[in-house]
């Protein structure tokens, strides 16, 4: 008689800035060393142990676009649950409107600012991308 064994995804909690500026929302690629290479996101990443996802955004942004933010100009915008193959993706998502310091590719990435009186045309986007995108049309 054959057990089955259920094996256990990993849960990886993660934050996301949506940066806005002038009806103008931040969207970068992901750097061919991660998982989904070439794919577009938000900016933002891995909560780190003991980390609230306003502390890990702010970090994260300093990292990898090299803006800074204050906390307080951080609001809390949605919760989004994405299931993969290999993990489930547990995602905050915070919008940012002020910043200081010119928005960089820290981890050469490609970087765009979308009018949000279009509609996303970039190919390919994650799935939690499209949610996001879909909460701010």
């Amino acid at each position: 008689m054959k057990q089955s064994i259920a094996r256990e995804r990993a849960v990886i909690k993660v934050v996301a800035g949506v940066l806005i500026r002038d009806n103008h929302v931040l969207i970068t690629s992901r750097p061919p060393d991660k998982s989904h290479p070439g794919y577009w996101e938000f900016p933002g990443g891995k909560l780190e142990f003991g980390e609230t996802a306003v502390v890990a955004l702010v970090r994260e942004l300093k990292e990898e676009i090299g803006v800074l933010v204050n906390a307080d100009d951080c609001e809390y915008l949605s919760f989004i649950v994405q299931d993969y193959p290999t993990a489930r993706v547990e995602l905050d998502v915070i919008k940012v409107t002020k910043w200081q310091g010119e928005v960089l590719p820290m981890e050469g990435q490609d970087i765009i600012w979308h009018n949000l009186a279009m509609l996303c045309e970039i190919e390919p986007l994650l799935p939690t991308t499209k949610q996001i995108l879909n909460l701010l049309y």
